[in-house]
């Protein structure tokens, strides 16, 4: 009986194991079709991760052209970022600083700077004046200007006889302006020491131009054209005006200053007679007019105490631009 009792419990209890694993067995089947990974025997771990990587969606190519854009331009923001950091702040130049520039370019370049040039105030400096009242020898370039018209070679004035010089002096508008002469070396240190004087005195002369640059063919004819323009002129290679004898300016030991204002008159007859028409209103010395010389004029001083003589002095003859050594 007892035999027979153990037998029925063990088929009970194979009848009742049987539907529990049946349904253990179903849960795991569906839990595993669930999230889509079937094993199957001999998958291992590497397996079922490349499964899993694999059912990854693909990234799109626009979602990769977005992407690269959005790199690029952080980038771009953080190249921008580190020039704004690398560049250096400019460095300010004060105006005092660009005006001593501009002093030391006009004194280095001095005997080039073209005669008539105007200069601002605030382009020289007045307490170094020395630097603006120079004498050269003639260069090849002055040589080329005056070559065969107010210089002439072959004649008893040679170039080592002649400087060019270079002064500043006012013009007629209260200016500073560049001006040029040539000159007799021997006088050289008087026109600069004279023009210098004539500069602290402010006196006013309209252009300062060599005769070569009103040259017409024959130097009295050139003469009479510098005259007419009111230039003022030094050498110049031709007989005295009226004679057959060199002037004191073939040497380089005249100057005719403010031609206009101070114009060349004969009283030979008893009335003056005079050549040019812009001096019509100079014949008159006693009128007060700017820039007409006499004996109270700071330029007849001026050339009288370096032992200079003037025409204005003459006889018959007043040559009032004139004065020579």
């Amino acid at each position: 009986m007892k035999n027979k009792k153990r037998k029925l419990n063990v088929k009970r209890c194979f009848l009742l194991g049987v539907p529990v694993v049946a349904v253990v067995c179903v849960c795991t089947a569906v839990i595993l079709l669930g999230i889509g990974i079937e094993k199957e025997p001999g998958d291992t771990s590497e397996q079922i991760s490349e499964q899993v990587v694999l059912s990854e969606e693909p990234v799109s190519s626009s979602e990769k052209n977005i992407n690269s854009d959005a790199e690029s331009s952080e980038e771009k923001s953080e190249e921008a970022s580190s020039s704004e950091e690398v560049t250096e702040e400019p460095s300010t130049v004060s105006e005092e600083e660009l005006k001593q520039a501009r002093i030391e370019e006009v004194v280095a370049g001095w005997e080039t700077i073209p005669a008539g040039t105007v200069l601002a105030e605030e382009e020289v400096d007045l307490s170094q004046k020395s630097n603006y009242f120079l004498a050269y020898e003639i260069s090849d370039d002055v040589y080329g200007v005056i070559n065969g018209k107010s210089f002439q070679e072959g004649t008893e004035v040679t170039l080592a006889d002649i400087r060019y010089i270079k002064v500043l002096h006012y013009n007629f508008e209260h200016k500073l302006q560049v001006g040029e002469l040539i000159v007799a070396t021997a006088l050289q240190e008087d026109f600069i020491n004279i023009f210098m004087e004539l500069l602290d005195a402010e006196y006013e002369i309209q252009t300062m131009y060599l005769a070569d640059n009103y040259w017409t063919g024959d130097p009295t004819s050139t003469d009479s054209a510098s005259i007419d323009e009111n230039n003022t002129s030094a050498f110049l290679y031709r007989p005295a005006t009226g004679s057959s004898k060199l002037s004191k300016h073939a040497y380089g030991r005249a100057i005719d200053i403010n031609p206009q204002q101070n114009p060349y008159v004969s009283y030979k007859s008893g009335s003056p007679v005079w050549s040019h028409e812009n001096a019509n209103d100079y014949i008159d010395r006693t009128t007060g007019l700017p820039h007409v010389i006499t004996h109270d004029d700071v330029c007849y001083q001026i050339f009288k105490k370096y032992g200079f003589t003037w025409g204005g002095d003459w006889n018959t003859i007043k040559d009032y631009q004139h004065f020579e050594k």
